[in-house]
């Protein structure tokens, strides 16, 4: 593989790894915004936590997913294969 072509999936590769991060770090602040809905809720904070953090990682995990359809390609294009 040339050296430009093995920069280029690494860095796919660094992109996915800090999307993966991010995504934890929505858990985290999903499980904090729970917590704080345990002791005291309203009816924008329910709304929030039954729908915003949902789709943020929805949206994160689109991107992961096609990331990787990327790279996939991309080596396919380099090597070969089916």
């Amino acid at each position: 593989m040339s050296d430009d072509a093995h920069a280029k999936v690494d860095e796919m590769l660094d992109e996915i790894q800090v999307k993966h991060f991010e995504m934890a770090g929505m858990i985290g602040e999903y499980r904090t915004m729970l917590l704080k809905l345990q002791n005291e809720h309203d009816d924008q904070s329910v709304s929030l936590a039954q729908g915003l953090p949902g789709a943020r990682y929805h949206v994160a995990s689109k991107y992961v997913d096609e990331q990787w359809k990327v790279l996939s390609a991309q080596l396919k294009s380099l090597y070969g294969g089916s």
